[in-house]
């Protein structure tokens, strides 16, 4: 199923600031803002140390972004590619496709990735952003996939491959259910669906997991079935 990254994107970015804290922090939050919204990849660690000591979701949203800023999402040219590798499959193939994508490749090994990648996801939780929640979700699992895997260059197929072969592996189940939950919890919930036929696939994984989001292992382990075999009981929508 196919997301509009640029929307999730713009979304995403609006840091509140009226709910940062006092006048300096936000006024240190605004000039790391500026600076991100200039920076290039080598530069985002700079920027993003302006908010140091700080610790309101407004600060946090920087750090989250700064990982992406890092990773090279701020160039129209790599987020068109994202979208060109997405818009060549449909259903369980374009999820995985975004998944793929969003992998972080920045840091030199692929378990230094991973650690990046679940850092932005921690950052974007706390800072309560749904979109980047979403986006560091699909980013942490791929970046997941990549270090158990070793292979910083995953395609979808790969990844629907490394689902089926791990589904069984309760450290696998943990780290896609965990994400999920996270994606359900703030797009899903309470009377509210902004992420599409995403909430549709994960409450249909949801449905018949004793537990609910409170079971994050047998969630992963639903939700890497479905994404490798559509087909399975309990999978709609994928």
């Amino acid at each position: 199923m196919k997301q509009n990254l640029f929307s999730l994107w713009i979304a995403a970015g609006s840091l509140f600031l009226s709910s940062c804290g006092g006048p300096k922090d936000v006024d240190k939050i605004a000039d790391a803002q500026a600076c991100l919204d200039r920076a290039t990849a080598s530069e985002a660690d700079e920027c993003v140390s302006k908010v140091d000591g700080l610790e309101s979701e407004g600060a946090y949203l920087i750090r989250c972004a700064g990982k992406f800023v890092k990773e090279g999402f701020n160039d129209p040219a790599k987020l068109t590619s994202v979208m060109s590798a997405i818009d060549s499959d449909t259903g369980t193939n374009g999820s995985t496709s975004l998944m793929a994508g969003l992998a972080f490749k920045a840091e030199s090994s692929t378990s230094l990735n991973f650690d990046s990648a679940n850092e932005a996801f921690n950052y974007c939780t706390t800072a309560n952003s749904k979109g980047l929640i979403t986006l560091s979700g699909f980013a942490k699992t791929s970046s997941y996939f990549a270090k158990i895997s070793n292979d910083t260059d995953l395609s979808g197929a790969e990844i629907q491959a490394l689902m089926a072969a791990n589904a069984n592996d309760p450290v696998a189940q943990e780290a896609v259910g965990t994400v999920v939950a996270a994606i359900y919890e703030t797009n899903c919930t309470n009377d509210q669906s902004t992420m599409g036929a995403y909430c549709e696939q994960f409450e249909s994984a949801l449905e018949n997991i004793p537990g609910g989001l409170e079971n994050p292992t047998e969630l992963g382990k639903q939700i890497m079935l479905c994404y490798s075999a559509p087909t399975t009981p309990g999978c709609s929508g994928f």
